[in-house]
């Protein structure tokens, strides 16, 4: 036989039909099928153990997002839901416990002893759509709650010129977070060779702050609290002798003043 169509799965998965032998003898071999009516079936099984679950109301923006991740036409615009109770009258559909042995391991659903209402096509669309809906609104939410965090805001910048016997180029630029943690990020460009370590320089005193060491090409590294960076202007970045000595080497590679973003 031809596979079992959505209608058919939906009623089947809600209670509403009992399978028969022909219907079970496709379910036993067809794969596609049998995958659709499980995936309906656990769906079902997710409305019953919900009912005491209240159901919240999106905000307009999520319906509008679900409508243009979907591509509909401006026709269905409108949020599907209104703010006052729907005038209907309640949907006689009785769910039936669903019967897990069937033939060939397939969930199918078991007879009842009252034969409730036939729903409508467009309740057993909207067993299909709930499990789209569900997961679109997750997806939903999730990107606004990543898209929502603040990005940090560029404090300095600075460009990197190299030492007369290197050749290198870089820039380094300070970042800090709406919470007031500072970082500076350090790109650069030289040839490789031993231990890279970066520096903020006091030019007045001399004065030196380590901050870490960069690996690879470029990095980002933590401002200690308490630095002041109207005093520490200077980012330095140095070659170091695997020596175990955290002193600077006095072999800069480049270095470059920090300007207000």
């Amino acid at each position: 036989m031809t596979h079992l169509d959505d209608e058919t799965l939906a009623l089947l998965a809600l209670g509403e039909e009992r399978a028969s032998s022909e219907q079970e003898q496709h379910l036993a071999t067809c794969d596609r099928c049998a995958a659709e009516l499980d995936s309906l079936t656990r769906l079902v099984d997710v409305g019953r153990s919900s009912r005491d679950v209240e159901i919240v109301q999106p905000r307009p923006e999520v319906w509008q997002r679900i409508h243009a991740e979907l591509g509909l036409s401006a026709t269905v615009a409108e949020v599907p839901v209104s703010d006052g109770p729907a005038d209907v009258a309640p949907l006689a559909v009785e769910l039936a416990p669903v019967d897990a042995s069937a033939r060939g391991g397939h969930a199918h659903a078991a007879p009842h002893r009252r034969r409730p209402r036939r729903p409508s096509r467009a309740v057993i669309w909207a067993v299909a759509a709930a499990a789209l809906v569900i997961g679109l609104v997750g997806g939903v939410i999730g990107t606004a709650l990543v898209s929502s965090t603040p990005a940090p805001r560029l404090v300095a910048e600075a460009k990197l010129d190299p030492f007369p016997t290197w050749n290198a180029s870089g820039s380094a630029r300070v970042e800090e977070t709406p919470s007031g943690s500072r970082s500076v990020v350090v790109d650069l460009q030289a040839p490789s060779g031993g231990l890279r370590e970066v520096w903020l320089m006091d030019p007045d005193t001399s004065g030196l702050v380590s901050l870490g060491l960069l690996s690879g090409d470029s990095g980002q590294f933590a401002i200690p609290s308490g630095v002041d960076l109207q005093r520490y202007t200077l980012v330095d970045v140095s070659d170091e002798p695997d020596d175990g000595n955290p002193a600077h080497s006095g072999d800069s590679i480049v270095r470059g003043r920090l300007r207000a973003a």
